[in-house]
């Protein structure tokens, strides 16, 4: 039996290195950053060899969810710039533009939430401001405990409040009483948390960049978490127009063309599909970025047919895998998977067809063969370190000399890495309105156009003669 450790110097490391490369067939690697409280500043992994589409047969789909299987990265986005105006102070857009899509948004994309974090805290450390950001955590820590049925956000809540020098507020019998009771609301906690920051706020401090982020972290949370709750209760369109600018818009919804993508590669379609290949072409050129002449698609469609029957025949297994928490992933999928059932019912297909699919669609979590979450993971071994990926794999009984046939789909950078140190080969960028600056140059191809571009032009990789 192997050792479990071999002891190498410098040398040794460096031939073990390449022996490993000619074992898997490697010729990248990517060296990972760390995040500040791990001792080893980086982690270097052997990126899985690209595999070319067309692909012989499919066993798996491994998709990620913001902003590739949901809507939801733009508001994960407004929840951190409104962490940063609350720590900084600066509310109005006259005092702050806001994030830059730019300069910020290729490092707070992908990654985990205290990554994202820990990034903005370190570029806009200079304008913290104290009192500004002391007031926000408390009441974000007021919140959370008050409404918040998560046991492991109240855990953390309540240890990042003790390490920031509040243990004696958890205790305090006036605001044991006010988090138990009902009245604590986000519109609210700001105000009811007012004595409280005159008892204890002075005792607020952060001795290292780690407590610092934390507690900037629980304010993210805070504004993230209340506005899923909002739309839980049914206020989403108001939220739209609030946050979005737009009416009739949902909040959190499908990805373009997920209501098909999803039933179509768990064989839940068969030639029926040809009902619905004009809604998918209209999808598709209305955000196209190239030229595409309708009638050029009209060969897609009875590829799509031929798609459809084949996946009826063989279903592949599908992984949902996102660094979000539980709470956000099952709460944004719980509405996602709503309005996708919504749309399912106006399809102009027969109405058998629509009820068997929105009949397998009513357990959400049932049409996932893994459902990954940051909490089966430590926030250190997030995207783009291959944990998450590696889980759904298994929870899949993928074994390893199929993951060839494994097709990872992913609109961040971070996330094509963990596809590929997860043994992915065929790790697909579909880039977005908010990811479109980042580095694609580990994908093995990359879809500008998103799921109905990768189902009606690119057969969803699969070689159309299979």
């Amino acid at each position: 039996m192997e050792k479990l450790a071999e002891y190498l110097d410098l040398d040794g490391a460096a031939d073990h290195l390449r022996q490993l490369a000619a074992q898997l067939g490697v010729t990248e690697f990517a060296r990972v950053r760390n995040l500040d409280y791990i001792f080893s500043p980086a982690a270097l992994y052997p990126l899985a060899p690209r595999v070319r589409p067309p692909l012989k047969r499919i066993a798996a789909f491994v998709t990620d969810m913001d902003g590739t299987s949901t809507t939801t990265e733009p508001l994960a986005l407004h929840a951190l710039e409104y962490m940063i105006r609350r720590c900084t102070g600066r509310l109005t857009n006259a005092e702050w533009s806001g994030l830059d899509p730019k300069l910020d948004y290729p490092h707070v994309i992908g990654n985990s939430n205290f990554r994202h974090t820990e990034f903005l805290v370190e570029r806009y450390r200079e304008h913290l401001d104290h009192d500004a950001f002391r007031r926000a955590f408390l009441e974000a820590v007021c919140w959370t405990l008050a409404v918040m049925d998560d046991p492991q956000r109240r855990r953390d809540v309540m240890r990042n409040a003790r390490n920031c020098g509040l243990a004696a507020l958890l205790e305090d019998a006036e605001f044991k009483r006010l988090v138990a009771g009902e009245t604590v609301t986000i519109e609210n906690a700001g105000k009811q948390v007012v004595p409280f920051v005159r008892r204890y706020g002075d005792a607020f401090h952060y001795d290292h960049l780690g407590e610092l982020v934390a507690a900037a972290l629980d304010i993210y949370y805070m504004r993230y978490h209340s506005i899923l709750r909002l739309i839980e209760q049914g206020r989403g369109d108001q939220l739209s127009r609030e946050l979005l600018g737009e009416s009739g818009r949902r909040l959190i919804e499908p990805m373009p063309g997920y209501e098909v993508f999803l039933p179509l590669v768990k064989g839940w379609l068969g030639p029926e599909i040809d009902g619905l290949y004009e809604n998918l072409r209209d999808e598709f050129l209305r955000n196209a970025s190239g030229d595409y002449p309708p009638t050029a698609l009209d060969v897609a469609r009875p590829r799509l047919v031929r798609l459809a029957e084949h996946f009826q025949r063989n279903p592949a297994r599908l992984a949902l895998v996102t660094a979000s928490i539980g709470y956000e992933a099952h709460a944004s999928m719980k509405e996602v998977i709503a309005v996708a059932c919504e749309r399912i019912r106006d399809w102009p297909i027969a109405s058998e067809h629509r009820d068997r699919v929105a009949e397998y669609l009513s357990d959400y979590s049932a049409a996932f063969d893994s459902f990954i979450n940051a909490a089966d993971a430590s926030e250190h071994r997030l995207k783009p370190h291959p944990d998450l990926y590696s889980l759904a794999l298994r929870q899949m009984s993928i074994p390893k000399d199929e993951y060839c046939f494994c097709v990872g789909l992913e609109d961040t950078e971070p996330g094509i890495i963990a596809l590929r140190t997860a043994g992915i080969g065929c790790a697909v960028a579909l880039p977005n309105r908010d990811t479109s600056r980042q580095d694609y140059s580990a994908a093995t191809i990359v879809i500008k156009d998103g799921l109905p571009e990768l189902i009606l032009i690119h057969n969803l990789l699969l070689n159309d003669e299979t």
